[in-house]
């Protein structure tokens, strides 16, 4: 299968409070991928930054082979 995602050690913060430590993850092409959790878990943290919306501190965020 052909890699359509791929999140290495993402963190996000907001001024000193870090929404995200560590996420990883990897989606294949023609996966069907959810994203589940508690209120203030960080799905709509970790959304907003694969689509650029924040920042990331660290790690990295690859789509279709390229690096956003």
């Amino acid at each position: 299968m052909t890699t359509l995602l791929e999140v290495k050690d993402l963190c996000v913060s907001y001024g000193g409070v870090r929404a995200l430590r560590g996420v990883s993850l990897h989606v294949d092409e023609g996966e069907i991928v959810t994203i589940i959790g508690a209120n203030g878990a960080g799905k709509s943290t970790l959304l907003n930054a694969i689509s650029g919306l924040v920042n990331a501190s660290q790690g990295e965020i690859i789509y279709a082979g390229r690096r956003l």
